[in-house]
């Protein structure tokens, strides 16, 4: 029979399993205080000025515009059927944006007394690369075919990833049509879309 679990017993084991991802996932109140922060978002916490706690409170810095943290939790925590979620990206100069998603988390109605929060998932793109090892899992990529999706999702040309893996033009084009098969897209630009969306769903490589 199956043994149930404590709900700190269950708490240890959801902890256990966010730490584990890339993405940082921070647990915020009404008032955007922390509540909880995965280990992925400790260290964007860190080492990022585009958020930063200023005590227990969550903030965004002055420079990273007019979408604002505070109005994105507040109009999630506003649905009370926990469906909204807000998307939202703060500049940071000379570097790609940070991308925030926020979506209300709402008690159970077993637990009446706990307080609404929001949870916001938080995608540094500087912070992560595609990882060919990965690709080739996902789409049962061969490594010379990963490593052309690869130099394609880094914005390389065909003529270039030719010269630079030291193989004739003809033979990427063959491995083009193979990611363009095996991937089910028909474009290179799809294709490149898709490897950094899906990918990216499963978690790409840390840069550290």
């Amino acid at each position: 029979m199956p043994q149930t679990l404590t709900s700190q017993a269950a708490a240890v084991y959801l902890g256990a399993a966010l730490n584990r991802m890339d993405t940082a996932v921070l647990l915020i109140d009404a008032e955007l205080c922390l509540l909880h922060a995965n280990q992925a978002a400790t260290a964007l916490l860190e080492r990022d000025t585009a958020l930063r706690l200023d005590g227990r409170k969550l903030m965004q810095d002055a420079g990273c515009g007019a979408q604002s943290l505070a109005r994105a939790v507040a109009a999630a925590l506003a649905d009370g059927h926990g469906a909204a979620q807000r998307v939202l990206s703060l500049p940071r100069g000379g570097r790609q944006p940070l991308l925030l998603a926020v979506a209300p988390f709402l008690p159970p109605a077993a637990l009446p007394a706990l307080p609404a929060c929001a949870i916001v998932l938080a995608i540094d793109p500087d912070a992560y690369q595609l990882s060919g090892k990965l690709l080739m899992q996902l789409f049962d990529l061969t490594p010379a075919e990963a490593g052309v999706a690869l130099a394609l999702a880094h914005g390389d040309a065909l003529e270039d990833i030719a010269a630079a893996l030291d193989i004739s033009l003809h033979t990427v084009k063959t491995h083009l049509h193979k990611l363009f098969r095996k991937t089910g897209t028909r474009r290179q630009g799809e294709l490149v879309a898709m490897l950094h969306r899906d990918a990216g769903r499963f978690g790409a490589a840390s840069i550290v």
